[in-house]
């Protein structure tokens, strides 16, 4: 058996959604490793689709060891690790992958990578924003603006309730960021 596996205990998140799904993890271990490893990878980033491929490369570099998943979400996508990165590893991920948004090819399409703290609890995004014209509700990143006066204007008159905004400088433009101001 794999030790990452072997030496492996699931943490209270996967136990729950275990016992909740009527799934038994140490069967599922000897069964079905990879669906073992699915159930308890951690989340690392959610990114935009274009920048997956990154955030999927960095990881594989900066932590060869790990067994690399990605998942379609409504936000993007989730890429995971097994087993999960602990807290100083996020760090040093954010070390290898922060500085790839500079680069010009991204930097001119106003790429960001951040840690996001919400009310649904912290997580790293990868993404790209949303043009103005483009925005059709939900949270996300839209711009750029010409200033944050533009940003505000256009904020008051598509931003509702749950949603809230905050306007930001970013590479001499401004953004929206919106989100939930309310729990789901």
């Amino acid at each position: 058996m794999d030790p990452r596996l072997r030496d492996h205990t699931p943490g209270p998140e996967a136990l729950r959604r275990a016992a909740d799904d009527g799934v038994d993890l140490e069967r599922l271990k000897i069964d079905d490793p990879v669906a073992y490893m699915v159930r308890n990878a951690g989340t690392v980033v959610t990114a935009a689709p274009e920048l997956a491929h990154l955030a999927e490369g960095m990881l594989t570099a900066a932590f060869p060891d790990r067994q690399v998943f990605r998942a379609e979400v409504a936000e993007g996508v989730r890429v995971l690790a097994f087993p999960p990165l602990d807290g100083e590893e996020l760090r040093s991920y954010d070390r290898w992958l922060a500085p790839l948004v500079d680069r010009p090819e991204w930097r001119a399409r106003h790429a960001y990578y951040r840690e996001v703290g919400d009310l649904r609890g912290v997580g790293r995004e990868l993404g790209l924003p949303q043009g103005p014209d483009a925005y059709r509700g939900g949270e996300g990143v839209i711009g750029p603006f010409e200033d944050g006066a533009d940003a505000d204007a256009w904020a008051e008159e598509h931003v509702t309730r749950p949603l809230v905004h905050d306007s930001f400088p970013m590479n001499g433009r401004w953004f929206c960021d919106v989100f939930r101001a309310e729990a789901p």
